[in-house]
């Protein structure tokens, strides 16, 4: 019977960390949803962004107009469905995950197509296009860039990183962390977008993939045949008492 008890214990703490994240993905969601009625009515940035804006354009110089050029086309979300299609590829390729690469790739999809829909309902204006250094004419709540670049480094950080160990999540928590908002920071310096809208980006793109983990989750579980298991307590109940 001693040998059964880890495995009782074990549904409860997935319990938590399922709720822990259901919670999460229910805040992110909120935030995301206050900042776009923020957006919704203020229509052109509030007291906030413009200050924002205002400061960085004060900040502007040559070497750092062509690096916030170059790092915003990095994630753009060309370059993030490219590479959604090949991290997706290799994880059927090379680990034979096909599963694991249709999670990558439905993260990126569904959440930059709440970002285009989210766009079109708030209807919120850019920066005056004589700040902007590079054009942009969409809506700007939230910013697609932060949303793709977030969901899709973070649902890779998140299938790479798991059963490892603390310092490699970590490490790569940390650079999903700093790449988002070199983006995000590209975006602003640029004058496309107000904060905002990365903002809103970066729950948005938060949200998936903290939902992405909980499918990666149910995939590991059914291949591991985990998710098919009788309750364990079921199975105390029914053993012999010493």
């Amino acid at each position: 019977m001693d040998e059964l008890l880890p495995n009782v214990r074990q549904p409860r703490r997935t319990g938590g960390r399922l709720r822990l994240r259901l919670w999460l993905i229910v805040t992110l969601v909120v935030v995301f949803a206050v900042l776009g009625v923020s957006a919704y009515r203020v229509g052109s940035g509030g007291a906030w962004d413009h200050d924002v804006l205002h400061w960085l354009i004060e900040q502007r110089r040559g070497w750092l107009t062509a690096t916030a050029i170059a790092l915003t086309e990095a994630g753009s979300p060309i370059a993030m469905g490219l590479l959604a299609v090949i991290a997706a590829a290799l994880l059927w390729w090379r680990r034979r995950a096909p599963l694991q690469g249709i999670v990558v790739l439905s993260t990126l999809v569904v959440a930059s197509g709440i970002s285009t829909v989210t766009k079109v309902i708030v209807g919120a204006h850019r920066p005056p296009r004589v700040v902007q250094l590079v054009r942009e004419v969409d809506p700007s709540f939230p910013s697609g860039h932060v949303t793709g670049t977030l969901a899709l480094l973070g649902v890779l950080a998140v299938v790479i990183g798991r059963d490892r160990r603390a310092a490699v999540r970590v490490a790569l928590a940390a650079g999903v962390a700093a790449s988002t908002v070199m983006v995000a920071a590209t975006r602003l310096y640029l004058g496309v977008h107000w904060l905002t809208d990365v903002c809103g980006g970066a729950m948005l793109g938060a949200a998936a993939v903290v939902g992405s983990s909980l499918m990666l989750d149910k995939v590991a579980g059914s291949r591991d045949g985990t998710a098919d298991r009788p309750d364990e307590s079921a199975a105390v109940k029914a053993s012999p008492m010493a």
